[in-house]
């Protein structure tokens, strides 16, 4: 399930989009805002989904070319990766 707060999220999740059941885990371990952004940026991914994400993290990532959807944190993540293009931008 997807962590309610961005900055203080156990880590990030990586799905595969053409293998949906291919997944890594790389974990924040400091769980702030920065350490999560730079995290994220340090895997080269593109898209992200999360709960919610502040207006400073996202404007980091957005100007990195991130794009991020807002999800569910009651849905489970391969559904929500699934339905990216659908999930609201944030």
């Amino acid at each position: 399930m997807l962590s309610p707060f961005f900055a203080k999220c156990d880590g990030v999740l990586l799905i595969d989009p053409d293998e949906a059941q291919k997944h890594e885990f790389r974990a924040n371990c400091e769980r702030t805002g920065e350490a999560t952004c730079d995290l994220v940026l340090a895997t080269g991914i593109t898209k992200l989904i999360c709960g919610f994400i502040d207006e400073a993290d996202r404007n980091r990532l957005s100007a990195f070319g991130v794009d991020i959807r807002l999800g569910s944190c009651s849905r489970p993540v391969t559904l929500l990766a699934r339905e990216f293009d659908v999930l609201p931008k944030a």
